[in-house]
C-alpha cells in the first residue's frame, strides 16, 4: 500500500547549517560571479538585438543572477538581518552592472531595431508573476538537494531574469523609456516573486525554527508585509495582462473578418491588413491590390456591412494606380472580369 505521506514529504538531504552557508557564499557579487553576469549579458544583448532565441537561451544558462535575491528572501524568514543588507547591497551591484553592460552594447551596436525577441519581455503579465513564484520554490528545492537538480532548478529560474534586464538597457541606450519601464518592471516581479516562492518554502521547511525562537506576531507581521506588497506589484501585470488579452482577441476578431470579406467578396485583392485600437474603438485598416478604377470607394463601403463591431478602414495599394501604371490596369480588369465569370458561373449551378 502506497504512503503517501512519504510520497508527497520533503527531506532534506543537507544539513541545515551548510544551507545556511551555501546561501550566503551565493550572495557574493564579485570575481567570477561578477564577470559571468557581464558576458552573460553581451550574449543575451546580441541575441535580442538579432532576434536570436538561441544566444538568449546561452546567456540564461550562464547567468549568476539568483544568490542576493534568495540571501534576502532566506534572510527575512529567519531573522537575519545580515543576510539581508547583504542580500540588498550585492542585488544593487548586480543591476547597475547588468544595466550598465547592456546599455552600453546597445548604445554601441549599429542596430537599433525593435525585434520580436526584445518585444516579447517588454511586456509582463501575472503568468509571468506566477511562473518566478514557481522558480522561487524549484531553486529552493534545489538548494536542500543534491547538486545536479540544484544546478538545473537554478537554471530555471535564471531564464527570468537576463532579457528583461537587457531589454531595459535597450531603452536606456534608445531613449526608449517604454522599454526601459516595462523590461525593468518585468525584472523586478520575477525577483518578487522568486523571493516569494523562498521565504515561503524556507519556512514551510522548517528552516525558520533553526536561527530563531518562533514568533508568531512577527511573522503576522511579515506576512501581512508581503501579501500588501504582491498585489502591489501584482496590479499593474494584471492590467497588462487584460491589454494583452484584448490585443490578442482583436487580432483573432480581424482574421475573422478578413476571412469572411475574403470568401463573400472574392473580387478584392487584399495585400495587408493591421488591427488597431484607438479612443476605446476597434479599427481595421484593409490595403487592397485594386485601385479606385477596379474597385470604388463606394463599392467598398456596401462591403462594410459584413463588420458590425469594429471600425473598417480601406485604401487603396499606394503607387498602383491605373494612370501611372496602364498594364496593371489592363491586368487587374482582367482579373476581375475571370472573377465575374467565375461567380457567374458557380451561381448557375446553384439554381440547376
Amino acid at each position: 500500500m502506497i504512503n503517501f505521506r512519504k510520497l508527497f514529504v520533503l527531506p532534506k538531504e543537507e544539513d541545515e547549517e551548510f544551507t545556511f552557508q551555501e546561501i550566503e557564499e551565493g550572495i557574493y557579487f564579485r570575481g567570477h560571479n561578477l564577470w559571468l553576469l557581464v558576458i552573460s549579458m553581451g550574449i543575451a544583448c546580441v541575441g535580442l538585438n538579432i532576434n536570436s532565441s538561441a544566444a538568449v537561451i546561452g546567456a540564461m544558462l550562464i547567468s549568476p543572477l539568483m544568490g542576493p535575491i534568495v540571501g534576502m528572501a532566506f534572510g527575512l524568514s529567519t531573522g537575519n538581518r545580515r543576510l539581508i543588507r547583504l542580500g540588498i547591497i550585492n542585488w544593487v551591484l548586480m543591476i547597475v552592472v547588468a544595466m550598465c553592460s547592456s546599455a552600453l552594447y546597445f548604445f554601441v551596436s549599429p542596430f537599433h531595431s525593435e525585434t520580436s525577441q526584445l518585444e516579447s519581455f517588454k511586456t509582463a503579465t501575472i503568468f509571468d508573476c506566477f511562473l518566478a513564484l514557481l522558480g522561487g520554490l524549484a531553486w529552493f528545492l534545489g538548494i536542500v538537494r543534491k547538486e545536479a537538480v540544484k544546478v538545473i532548478a537554478g537554471v530555471a529560474v535564471s531564464t527570468a531574469c537576463i532579457p528583461p534586464l537587457c531589454t531595459a538597457g535597450f531603452g536606456i541606450a534608445n531613449g526608449n523609456w517604454e522599454y526601459f519601464w516595462g523590461g525593468f518592471y518585468f525584472y523586478l516581479i520575477n525577483c518578487f516573486f522568486i523571493g516569494v516562492g523562498t521565504w515561503i518554502l524556507s519556512i514551510f521547511l522548517g528552516y525558520q525554527r533553526y536561527y530563531r525562537i518562533k514568533d508568531r506576531s512577527h511573522n503576522r507581521k511579515i506576512s501581512g508585509f508581503i501579501s500588501l506588497l504582491s498585489i502591489v506589484i501584482l496590479f499593474p501585470s494584471i492590467l497588462l495582462t487584460k491589454k494583452k488579452w484584448e490585443k490578442e482577441k482583436l487580432k483573432e476578431r480581424a482574421e475573422n473578418y478578413i476571412k469572411n470579406i475574403k470568401e463573400n467578396h472574392s473580387e478584392l485583392a487584399i495585400i495587408s491588413y493591421e488591427a488597431f485600437k484607438e479612443n476605446d474603438q476597434d479599427f481595421l485598416k484593409i490595403t487592397l491590390l485594386n485601385d479606385s478604377v477596379t474597385i470604388s470607394k463606394k463599392r467598398l463601403d456596401a462591403h462594410n456591412e459584413l463588420v458590425k463591431d469594429i471600425h473598417l478602414i480601406w485604401q487603396y495599394s499606394p503607387g498602383v494606380r491605373s494612370s501611372e501604371n496602364p498594364e496593371m490596369q489592363k491586368l487587374q480588369s482582367q482579373i476581375t472580369a475571370l472573377k465575374e465569370e467565375i461567380d457567374r458561373i458557380k451561381s448557375q449551378n446553384k439554381i440547376k
